[in-house]
């Protein structure tokens, strides 16, 4: 009994190990497949991760594209291509007119105001923005430079639109949906026929509206940019950009920051300093008018108490000549200085950003003849010398020179533009001898530093000597102090991406 006892025992325990087994490979299996679906998905991850990077890289070449020809110094500039395709810096492209930067690749058709068909890229984003269709008759478009490139293929973006910023257009909004708008001012309105502006002077510095808009603001412009894969995958990214310039503004033709002036005035009958704007006749600027009715003064200096040395230094019977705001001659007065220059700090930072930005910067002594042969009146440039800088003979300069050591003159020489004589305690203005050119802008002359180039706390002694000068007279022109401050870069203000429905 006991031996059968066990026999049945041992039957009953048969096949045990086979059903473990199958359990054991079912599990390996289970989880053998789930890898390969993991594996699966994370390929298509990788490859939908792949493609959308490449579509948001391509559409930002196309923002890139747009903010850099928007640069008058970008050898790409719109307006050499297609002359007026932008205003000139200073004047305004007017909402509802419309820019765009077309890159068609291997032939396609590339027509953004072309709505309902896919194939031709249409631009659904624009009426969302600014409530209507773009109309054709004010829409400008210019081919892409990447489109040039022989034997390169180009980033796959399809177009590019430049436009005006309005409150409207700032506005966000999801994919389908009008933008709603941003109320800029707090009027309680949603304007969508002034254009937006940046003003960098104010603090903090932020969009306005305003028709009249003050000299320290700019326009901001909204660059839209659509790629588009060979496999549909699109994106729509858009930045907010405004120029970047110097806001350089003086309240005199020729403004002196100092603490203890020398001056001596020209015994010439032919110099004159005058603070009427445009009184000097310097070159036309195209798409600026200068105003006679706008009269600054004629000599200004931050200390008081030079107003007193700076009209001794004047020759007696040459106290006519130097002319401004008040209609009193000599006119002389104490002035106050935009946040820029106010303070040797200031003016410091602000020449250390002008360097950063120049077409030219010098380091030691010059002479015109280091200056670029391609400057000129329709070419203003920024000119940096850190040392002494001497101009003779017949020469005329255009844009803003920057000097931190002795600035001297003579002969039949001027510049048209900003100059600015900032620098070391010794730092003087010369003029010698005679000539018939003149100054048209604004001349700023400062101490900033001692010989060892230590900031100082408040402006140093200056020298002004022009003495010996002919008709090289210095005369306010608000057109050439714009001209000269040409922008640096189109700062980007805010970026995003848009849902895009063709």
């Amino acid at each position: 009994m006991k031996r059968y006892a066990h026999r049945t025992v041992r039957k009953q325990e048969a096949g045990v190990a086979l059903l473990l087994s199958i359990f054991v490979l079912l599990a390996i299996s289970v989880v053998g497949i789930a890898m390969i679906l993991a594996s699966g998905t994370e390929s298509a991850l990788a490859g939908n991760y792949r493609t959308s990077t490449s579509a948001y890289y391509a559409a930002t070449a196309g923002l890139e594209e747009g903010r850099g020809r928007l640069l008058n110094k970008n050898p790409n500039y719109f307006d050499n291509t297609v002359p007026t395709f932008m205003p000139p810096l200073g004047t305004t492209l007017l909402p509802g007119q419309v820019r765009y930067i077309l890159n068609p690749n291997g032939g396609e058709v590339v027509a953004p105001l072309t709505l309902g068909n896919p194939a031709t890229y249409p631009d659904s984003e624009y009426a969302l923005e600014f409530g209507a269709i773009a109309a054709a008759a004010t829409t400008q478009t210019i081919t892409s430079t990447t489109a040039l490139a022989a034997g390169v293929t180009p980033p796959l973006y399809k177009w590019v639109r430049i436009t005006p910023a309005t409150e409207l257009s700032l506005g966000d909004h999801a994919a389908g949906v009008a933008s709603v708008g941003r109320d800029v001012n707090g009027d309680g309105v949603i304007d969508n026929a002034i254009p937006v502006y940046y003003d960098s002077a104010l603090t903090p510095p932020r969009f306005i509206v305003n028709a009249a808009p003050p000299s320290s603001a700019q326009q901001v412009f909204q660059i839209t940019a659509l790629a588009v894969l060979p496999n549909r995958t699109e994106k729509l990214l858009q930045y907010t950009v405004a120029a970047r310039t110097f806001n350089l503004n003086f309240p005199s033709a020729l403004t002196i920051g100092a603490n203890n002036v020398t001056f001596t005035g020209a015994n010439s009958n032919g110099y004159m300093v005058n603070g009427q704007d445009g009184s000097g006749g310097g070159p036309v600027v195209p798409g600026c008018v200068t105003n006679p009715a706008t009269v600054r003064n004629a000599i200004g200096t931050t200390n008081p108490g030079d107003v007193s040395a700076i009209v001794s230094g004047i020759p007696s019977n040459r106290l006519s000549h130097y002319t401004g705001a008040g209609g009193a001659t000599p006119n002389v007065s104490q002035v106050s200085l935009t946040q820029s220059l106010d303070t040797p700090l200031d003016t410091y930072n602000t020449v250390q950003a002008i360097t950063s930005a120049a077409d030219l910067v010098i380091s030691g002594n010059a002479t015109q003849a280091n200056m670029p042969a391609a400057m000129s009146a329709s070419n203003p440039m920024t000119i940096v010398v850190d040392g002494n800088f001497s101009m003779t003979g017949n020469y005329t300069g255009y844009g803003l020179l920057v000097v931190t050591g002795n600035f001297a003159y003579s002969g039949n020489t001027g510049w048209n533009g900003i100059v600015l004589v900032v620098g070391d305690g010794t730092t003087t203005y010369n003029g010698n001898g005679g000539g018939n050119n003149s100054f048209n802008g604004a001349i700023y002359v400062a101490t900033i530093w001692d010989a060892s180039r230590n900031l100082l706390s408040s402006f140093g002694p200056v020298s002004y000597d022009i003495s010996g000068g002919g008709g090289n007279g210095v005369y306010y022109d608000s057109c050439w102090i714009k001209n000269a401050q040409k922008p640096a870069t189109y700062q980007v203000l805010s970026f995003r991406e848009i849902p895009y429905n063709d």
